[in-house]
């Protein structure tokens, strides 16, 4: 079965009650696959990235959802689903 990664991250982003969606980095210091394709939306404007945080043991980003980003959703979201 093949994920569809843009609607899962999306969807996840719009199921929050503040339309919001953060990722931590791994404690070896990288990131998660997940960053590369948030990092993919907002560069489509799907999604903007609003923050930055933790310590540098401890990092965490942080994507809004936007209009653009939920109108995608709903083109990926079969209807009746």
């Amino acid at each position: 079965m093949l994920v569809n990664h843009e609607r899962r991250l999306l969807n996840k982003a719009a199921e929050a009650r503040d339309y919001r969606i953060s990722i931590r980095k791994k404690i070896d210091d990288r990131w998660p696959a997940d960053h590369s394709r948030l990092t993919a939306l907002e560069s489509l404007g799907h999604l903007e990235r609003i923050g930055r945080s933790g310590t540098v043991d401890e990092a965490l980003a942080v994507w809004q959802l936007t209009a653009s980003g939920l109108t995608q959703l709903q083109a990926l979201v079969p209807v009746g689903a």
